[in-house]
């Protein structure tokens, strides 16, 4: 008799399982919904050109904000010639993690640059300013990968950067 009570209790909680399944199990066959969230940036930007000062050079495209390691931009303008403006930005965690943040363009004298430009372009006119280099422009210039610069704008940085080779090496 405890059989046949052990039995008839197990066919039925079969039996309600199996009408229940759906309802218990039901999140395990479906993907989640992505949470997205905003975050919301500062970004400075300095004008590049032959004479931007180093302190602008150093503080471009650095991120301020909640989410970031530095909370609170500088005040502007950094010294004087500072050319730097604030931008405000806004990302979602998509952007983020996906890669999908917008390409911006980077004002300078030679009009507005891709990212890629402007950094490379950047990363010269920093290295002319912060480095005692001594010797020809065309010797410096073989450190940097110039052949990354856009066609149409090649010979035209080449051209600011040996001014700003020759400001200084004026000094």
């Amino acid at each position: 008799m405890l059989k046949l009570f052990i039995a008839a209790i197990s066919v039925g909680l079969i039996y309600w399982i199996w009408h229940k399944k759906n309802q218990i199990f039901y999140n395990r066959g479906k993907k989640a919904d992505p949470f997205i969230t905003t975050i919301e940036a500062i970004e400075l930007q300095t004008f590049l050109d032959w004479d931007t000062p180093q302190p602008c050079l150093e503080c471009d495209g650095i991120r301020y904000g909640k989410q970031f390691k530095q909370k609170n931009p500088p005040d502007l303008p950094h010294e004087q010639g500072c050319r730097c403006e604030a931008t405000k930005l806004f990302y979602t965690s998509d952007d983020v993690f996906q890669g999908t943040s917008p390409i911006l363009t980077h004002k300078s004298a030679l009009g507005d640059l891709s990212a890629k430009d402007a950094l490379l372009l950047k990363n010269i006119l920093l290295k002319i300013k912060t480095g005692s280099e001594k010797g020809s422009f065309s010797d410096f210039l073989e450190q940097f990968e110039i052949n990354n610069f856009s066609a149409d704008i090649r010979s035209a940085a080449i051209s600011l950067a040996e001014r700003a080779f020759q400001a200084v090496q004026n000094k």
